[in-house]
């Protein structure tokens, strides 16, 4: 066959599929033939068909390969959609390439269009509605685009099947008014678990496991067995469960050291606080001792024990309010097992300690320890914490869901300790040491995919968090990229910032987390305080004084994500008033008037467990025949007497969330950029278009400018800030859930930034 007909072939082939399709996306058209037309709609039904399969299986594996054109899905895609000349291929390999991510082709030949097709996306040229997508040939032109790619965490895949879930996982009226769950399934539930109690033991009893614990080594066997503190005097709790045992067993060895281990156990002691110079040296000459048969051992000299029990007494102390004291190498646990050597946190419930564990490799011998106050009602908490952590760890052993794993908890000197592997700083700290606190948007979407893929596994099991916020969220991996700060930036930052982040932006190159602290946690049918989460995060339902579940999850969340683009809280205050004030301009709507109603029905009435402060803070400033907020407050003349600052606080830190976040959007792509979230998404793109259009022409340039700013990456911004919108939805019944927001439209689309190109690097 000539090349000529070879060519005509194609010709023929390819208006062939292109009338097959323009029958099937012009159905209103006339056609005389019934017949051929069910024909050729089928046929075009099926390219479509095939053609959408092959793409959603490209935009699947998209962040692997990032957007090579050589991939076989796209070549496929390429030979089903169109048969292109040598030269058109030639062609349309030099202008596309892995920058150009949006390429509207306006060229008018609809040959020529055919074959830059790659995918096919229905553009109206004049809309004459928001939603006016015309399906007719003549209305849509074709053009050439490549879906952003996102990271493998946005993509995370959510599977149920295996669980036992709980009904419902939403609020409705009546909770507002009664929920208040049963205290008797939370004490009968905690009456469950069984803690091995670990007795404290003397240090001198320890066994020698590693360099730091050899400095306490007993100089005595006789007086470790006959200490009451000795292993073999412990006394085991008879109800053990077993999660929780600590199965460490005692052995006694005898230990025959070289002079090179003596000389090797004093440059230790020399780099060590000493303990006593008369025990460290009797130690030194017991782990001397050359000879191959122990002597017999000798009876401890005058005021021995005095220093032992003295010891003892400094090592794992308790101060009058039931705290935990911490020191740098306390030794506690089984036998010695854990040795203290940071502390990473605390606050009401205690303590959480970077710890040396013994029994782990020595590459990897680090835990954190969650060390509970030894006050009865904060050992009550840490049993249903402990509850919630098994009930975690059965359905999800592996922790595939994100949620931080228990692997073992004991009662130390009436102290309830949970150990579990140590990860990265957390998403608060990340931040507070960062020139810039602000995240790149693939890594919120990472990051928001993970939390709400938890939160969407803990509400299946019927677990409410309730205390979701940077600081519980930590991450796995903390290594980061560090880019340089213009000088601008850098003196604009505040003192403590420049110096904590050496005035250098931070950006991880992995953002996958764990969440952790589980000490508010409950269960849904059991008891629920009627204050919880911490007051930047806590959703309205609490602050009225209403019955709050699940949905509070989801709001504490909306609060993070904010906070990740903006790089600050959302809400930076301090008491109810300015926070509801602050919760309305945020909204950009009042308070329903349903749910104020039912606080005002629930405090006259007396329903439910109310918070003590309730009337002073909050009820007070509802209006009863309008049912809505009064602020600023006035007196009974009528005068204002909200002080100045706190109004300009609220009138100047925030805005309605579709601006407030435009602000930030614009420091990255410009000031066009503006976001109305009562606008279409094509409303929104012709607005920021000739906002580019009016820019370009002010500066005498007469073309649009150039910026980051691509469709897509609008699209992205667009749909993130609309699912926000209904995640802080004021009444908790209509809120959207945490399952229904891992379905969100943001989740489909990505955006080309330093958090792409970074993790590109790591694959």
């Amino acid at each position: 066959m000539s090349s000529n007909d070879n060519y005509s072939q194609q010709q023929t082939t390819r208006k062939r599929n292109r009338n097959n399709l323009n029958m099937l996306l012009s159905p209103s058209e006339n056609n005389n033939n019934s017949t051929t037309h069910d024909q050729a709609a089928a046929s075009g039904q099926n390219i479509l068909d095939e053609m959408l399969a092959r793409q959603t299986n490209f935009l699947q594996d998209n962040f692997k390969d990032g957007l090579n054109l050589n991939d076989p899905n796209i070549k496929a895609f390429q030979e089903l959609t169109t048969t292109t000349t040598a030269t058109s291929s030639s062609s349309n390999n030099n202008n596309v390439n892995n920058n150009n991510v949006f390429d509207d082709d306006d060229d008018d030949d609809e040959e020529q269009q055919d074959n830059d097709i790659i995918f096919i996306k229905e553009q109206p040229i004049l809309p004459s509605s928001p939603s006016n997508y015309t399906a007719s040939n003549k209305k849509f032109k074709k053009q050439r685009t490549i879906s952003l790619p996102q990271l493998p965490l946005s993509k995370l895949i959510y599977d149920n099947s295996q669980l036992s879930l709980i009904q419902p996982r939403t609020q409705n009226y009546d909770e507002l008014l009664h929920l208040t769950g049963s205290s008797a399934k939370t004490l009968s539930g905690n009456k469950t678990i069984q803690l091995n109690v670990v007795h404290s033991t003397s240090p001198f009893s320890n066994n020698l496991k590693s360099p730091e614990i050899s400095l306490y080594y007993t100089s005595s066997a006789s007086s470790a067995s006959s200490s009451p503190y000795s292993p073999s005097s412990s006394i085991s709790n008879n109800n053990k469960n077993d999660n929780y045992i600590d199965t460490s067993s005692s052995t006694t060895t005898t230990t025959t050291t070289t002079a090179t281990n003596k000389k090797q156990i004093n440059s230790k002691i020399a780099k060590t606080k000493p303990l006593k110079k008369n025990i460290i040296s009797s130690s030194i000459k017991k782990l001397t001792a050359t000879t191959s048969h122990p002597s017999p051992p000798k009876k401890p000299r005058l005021g021995a024990k005095k220093q032992q029990q003295q010891l003892q007494q400094n090592n794992f102390q308790t101060d009058k309010d039931g705290h935990y004291i911490y020191q740098e190498n306390d030794i506690f646990g089984s036998h010695g097992r854990f040795i203290s050597k940071e502390l990473l946190g605390q606050g009401t419930f205690g303590k959480v300690l970077k710890c040396i564990d013994t029994e782990k490799p020595a590459t990897h011998p680090y835990v954190a320890i969650k060390i509970i106050r030894a006050v009865d009602r904060y050992r009550e908490a840490a049993k249903t914490e402990l509850r919630v952590l098994q009930e975690i760890m059965q359905n999800d052993p592996q922790g595939q869901y994100q949620c931080l794993l228990l692997n073992e908890a004991f009662d130390f000197k009436n102290h309830i300790c949970l150990v579990t592997d140590l990860y990265g700083k957390s998403l608060y700290d990340f931040m507070c040491n960062n020139g810039i606190a602000r995240f790149p948007g693939s890594h919120i979407q990472a990051i928001a995919r993970q939390l709400i893929r938890s939160i969407c596994y803990l509400h299946d099991l019927g677990i409410i968090h309730t205390d979701l916020k940077p600081e519980n969220v930590l991450l796995v991996d903390e290594t980061y990229v560090q880019r340089d700060l213009s000088p601008t930036i850098k003196a604009s930052l505040s003192k403590r910032r420049r110096e904590a982040s050496g005035g250098k932006r931070k950006i991880l190159r992995n953002p996958e987390i764990k969440i952790i602290d589980f000490g508010s946690a409950v269960f849904y049918n059991e008891y629920h305080p009627p204050v919880i989460s911490t007051r930047h995060y806590r959703a309205p339902e609490i602050v009225l004084g209403l019955g709050w579940s699940f949905p509070c999850d989801v709001w504490s969340i909306a609060c993070v994500l904010v906070e990740l683009i903006i790089g600050e809280s959302l809400y930076p205050i301090h008491e109810n008033l300015e926070h509801m004030a602050m919760m309305q301009r945020i909204n950009g709507e009042l308070f329903p008037t349903t749910i104020i109603d039912k606080m005002f029905y629930k405090v006259s009435h007396k329903l439910g467990n109310l918070p003590v402060d309730l009337n002073t803070t909050v009820v007070k400033h509802f209006d009863k025949s309008t049912l809505s907020l009064i602020w600023p407050e006035v007196d009974n003349r009528g005068n204002v007497i909200t002080k100045e600052k706190s109004i300009k606080r609220v009138m100047e830190s925030c805005d309605r969330l579709d601006v407030f976040i435009s602000k930030f959007l614009k420091l990255d792509y410009g000031e066009a950029i503006n976001i109305n979230w009562n606008l279409s998404p094509e409303q929104n793109w012709e607005l920021i278009n000739s906002k580019n259009l009016l820019s370009s022409w002010s500066n005498g340039n007469g073309n649009p400018s150039t910026n980051k700013l691509t469709k897509e990456t609008f699209l992205f911004w667009y749909w993130f800030i609309d699912l926000l919108r209904k995640m802080f939805e004021f009444d908790p019944t209509k809120r959207i859930t945490a399952r229904e927001a891992l379905d969100h439209e943001w989740f489909n689309l990505g955006i080309l930034d330093e958090g792409i190109s970074l993790f590109a690097d790591r694959i």
